[in-house]
């Protein structure tokens, strides 16, 4: 029964110290990377041309790949960390996502 209680408290270590290993890297707050930056510019970007809001999109770093589309227009749905969609309606971009 010994050993017994020796392997507990060595499966407890182990796990405590897992644990805190873990926990302040979830604790710390990463700084956006790729498109997902410069999202707080995008409101300003609302309502204008598709031409204008792309040439805009592409100057921020970390962009690399600006794709434009209406609602029906098909696109994939894999996630990029550099990629900026534009929704457009109505002839203006109504909306802008990252991924």
């Amino acid at each position: 029964m010994n050993w017994k209680l020796r392997l507990l408290a060595l499966t407890i270590g182990v796990l405590t110290m897992a644990c805190a290993e873990v926990a302040p890297a979830q604790s710390q707050a990463q700084a956006p990377e790729g498109c997902a930056r410069h999202e707080a510019r995008f409101p300003a970007l609302l309502g204008k041309a598709p031409e204008e809001v792309r040439v805009a999109l592409q100057a921020m770093p970390g962009i690399s790949t600006v794709r434009m589309g209406g609602p029906t227009t098909p696109m994939t749905k894999d996630y990029r960390i550099d990629r900026a969609t534009g929704l457009i309606e109505n002839g203006v971009v109504t909306r802008i996502t990252c991924g």
